[in-house]
């Protein structure tokens, strides 16, 4: 045929698109001529191309390996978890080239809040629960890509831009929030961008949860297990730091030691899960009796402590009469006795500095004027008097 290649260069050509697979082709350029000169121009072309793509991926898949070190090396370097949110998203949009982030926090029953944003103009947010396309991802765990047409409507409170990505934040398999990135500084998110974010994401999530243990944990050993309020080992740090400000700014606190009267009865009447249930309605009513500021302990057994912050020994005895009247003017009632309880407490007050100077002079003296109420027939509050008149 007229035009046609000879096999012969068609051979070439075969051996030459063979060459560049192999990336060496284009060192040794195929010497041809008509068609089979065409053909071999288009493939070095895509040659070039390819080769292009190959480095675009490379310097791609390098970057985020250095975002996912780095992500991971913060990540691990604090317990803080403000700070935790605040690396995921920075390292989440700098992975994608997103200008703009948002994430949100699921709260209560379903409701997003904003928890940490960066580049948007955001006062508060607050989404109610499966609204737009962050509480769609919230509600059902899958990701959203914009622009898409399998994109849900967009809440009129949520941040509008023309591109987004938007994934869960899961931390023991329970949905903690969505991570939302907007913007992208050039085209559109693409479905490696969706991989890399989730799995992003999911680095997030385990970090969160170990932070949310952790704190568990901490919260843990410084409660108490039945009541929920402060144990006695956290009691006795702040005291010696209330105490310390106290000697500092001559500021006056008191301290009081409250015992329930005759509980050893409740428990030998009922058993003890009544006994138990009286000491956690006790706190109940104590703790919201009390100004935040005040540090409210289960101490031992049946017997509480309360440190009132710049409080004399005037406004603690006031203070503790309220709680004696809080505790025994209203039955507690439960399925376990046949009838209403009368529950009531004897309380002892001490103040610093007239009482005593150190912290284990206060408990001697709140301790003293606590026996002092129950001898002089308990439900009632006696104030420690150093000149051993204590009312």
């Amino acid at each position: 045929m007229p035009g046609a290649d000879s096999p012969d260069e068609l051979q070439k050509l075969a051996d030459y698109a063979e060459a560049l697979s192999a990336g060496a082709g284009a060192r040794n350029r195929l010497s041809c001529t008509g068609d089979a000169a065409r053909v071999a121009a288009a493939l070095e072309r895509l040659s070039e191309q390819l080769a292009a793509r190959n480095r675009q991926i490379a310097q791609y898949q390098a970057a985020l390996d250095r975002a996912h070190t780095r992500f991971g090396e913060a990540l691990r370097s604090t317990h803080d978890l403000d700070r935790m949110l605040e690396i995921a998203l920075e390292t989440g949009m700098e992975a994608i080239r997103a200008r703009r982030g948002l994430l949100l926090v699921l709260k209560g029953q379903g409701t997003l809040v904003a928890g940490v944003s960066r580049n948007l103009e955001l006062d508060s947010l607050k989404l109610a629960p499966g609204r737009g396309i962050a509480g769609h991802v919230a509600a059902t765990g899958t990701a959203v890509v914009v622009p898409s047409s399998a994109a849900p409507e967009r809440d009129p409170l949520e941040p509008e831009f023309s591109t987004q990505v938007s994934v869960p934040l899961f931390t023991n398999q329970r949905t903690f929030g969505v991570l939302n990135f907007y913007d992208k500084s050039q085209g559109n998110f693409t479905e490696t961008d969706l991989r890399t974010i989730l799995s992003l994401s999911d680095q997030a999530g385990v970090a969160i949860e170990n932070v949310l243990l952790h704190e568990d944990a901490q919260r843990m050993a410084i409660m108490d297990g039945l009541t929920g309020i402060w144990n006695h080992r956290w009691f006795q740090i702040q005291m010696a730091q209330e105490l310390d400000r106290a000697e500092r700014f001559g500021r006056p606190f008191s301290l009081l030691v409250m015992d329930i009267d005759d509980f050893k009865l409740f428990n030998d009447t009922y058993g003890h899960q009544l006994g138990d249930f009286v000491l956690v309605e006790l706190a109940r009513r104590v703790k919201s009796s009390v100004r935040d500021v005040d540090i409210f302990a289960r101490y031992g057994g049946e017997e509480f402590a309360l440190l009132l912050s710049e409080t004399d020994s005037s406004g603690s005895a006031n203070a503790a009469e309220k709680l004696r009247l809080a505790i025994c003017s209203t039955p507690f009632e439960t399925s376990m006795a046949p009838e209403p309880l009368t529950v009531t407490v004897s309380i002892g007050v001490a103040s610093f500095p007239e009482a005593a100077s150190d912290g284990a002079g206060l408990f001697r003296a709140a301790d003293t004027a606590m026996y002092r109420a129950k001898a002089l027939g308990k439900n009632r509050v006696v104030v420690y008097d150093p000149a051993g008149h204590s009312s």
